[in-house]
Formats: structure tokens, C-alpha cells, sequence
């Protein structure tokens, strides 16, 4: 009398795991691209927010914050989110909005110049033949394609894609 096995072969089973593992990896990929996104479209927020106020606080003040005597990673004429000058920024804008936001990963120490740094900064200065407070920039990385928004005239001692676009940094520019 023949005997009836039941159950599966080693080939079998070898072949189900090798199926599973490559489901999981298909899966925590498209799982960590959905998480860029989302952090990207959240920067995207939160740089728009930002210029909102201000512009509010341009409307109150006739010029926008001038950063001076930081402490910031980027230099002493910057604030950025990745030290302690975000804060002076914040107390700055206080009138204009109620919080400030940070990058979602906000690398601590960081400059948005650098590589793999996700901080947002903000500076004006002389450039675009303005004088300071009559324009400003800032400056965050996305993790997507690079983006830069422009507005208003910057002719004279022009700062924007030379500078900004290395290590893949993003930028909006406003000029009045």
C-alpha cells in the first residue's frame, strides 16, 4: 500500500519566501518615495506660509526683517531654521504670524547650502539693487526635483541660480 504525504517541498517553500521578499521590497520603496513626497509637498506649504507673513510684515513695517549680529550656520546675516536664529526670526515675525514652521526634518546645525541639510534660511542684504529689507530669499531643499520661484526685478548684482541651485538647493526670491 502506497502511503499519501502531505505537505509542501523545500522548493516550494523557498519559492513563496523569494515571492514575500520581493513584495516587501517593492513595497518599502514606494513606501519611502510617498514619504518625500509628502515632506516635499509639506515644505511646499510651508515656504508659501512664510512669504505670507511676510508680506504681512512688509505691509506693517515698509521693509522685511533684516537678520544682523546672528549665530546662524549659514552666517552672521542668516536665519535658519537648523539653529537657534529661527527663533530671533520668529520673535521678529510674531506680528505677521504665530508660528514659524521648521523643515519636517530639520537637521540640526544646518545650512540649506549644503548637501543633505533639510533647514529652511532667509537672508537680504544688498544684492539685486535693492538695499536691504527691499527683497529677500529663502532657501530649503526638497528631497523631490528642485524648484525656484522668482519675483520682481534682479538685475544688478543678481543672486538666485548660480548660487542656490548647488548641492540642489531650492529657493523663492521676492524683489520690491
Amino acid at each position: 500500500m502506497r502511503k499519501n504525504k502531505s505537505g509542501f517541498t523545500l522548493i516550494e517553500l523557498l519559492v513563496v519566501i523569494v515571492i514575500i521578499g520581493i513584495l516587501v521590497g517593492i513595497t518599502l520603496f514606494v513606501y519611502r518615495g510617498a514619504q518625500g513626497r509628502a515632506r516635499d509637498a509639506q515644505r511646499q506649504t510651508d515656504i508659501a506660509n512664510i512669504q505670507k507673513a511676510l508680506e504681512l510684515y512688509y505691509d506693517d513695517n515698509g521693509s522685511y526683517p533684516i537678520p544682523s549680529g546672528t549665530t546662524s550656520a549659514v552666517g552672521n546675516t542668516w536665519y535658519s531654521s537648523g539653529d537657534n536664529s529661527w527663533m530671533n526670526f520668529a520673535i521678529a515675525m510674531l506680528n505677521a504670524t504665530n508660528k514659524l514652521p521648521n523643515d519636517p526634518t530639520n537637521t540640526s546645525n544646518g545650512s540649506p547650502l549644503t548637501a543633505n541639510n533639510y533647514v529652511y534660511g532667509y537672508t537680504t542684504g544688498s544684492y539685486c539693487g535693492k538695499t536691504s529689507g527691499q527683497w529677500y530669499i529663502l532657501v530649503y531643499r526638497l528631497e523631490g526635483a528642485k524648484e525656484k520661484k522668482a519675483t520682481g526685478d534682479c538685475s544688478t548684482n543678481e543672486i538666485g541660480d548660480g548660487y542656490y541651485n548647488t548641492n540642489g538647493s531650492s529657493y523663492a526670491r521676492v524683489t520690491r
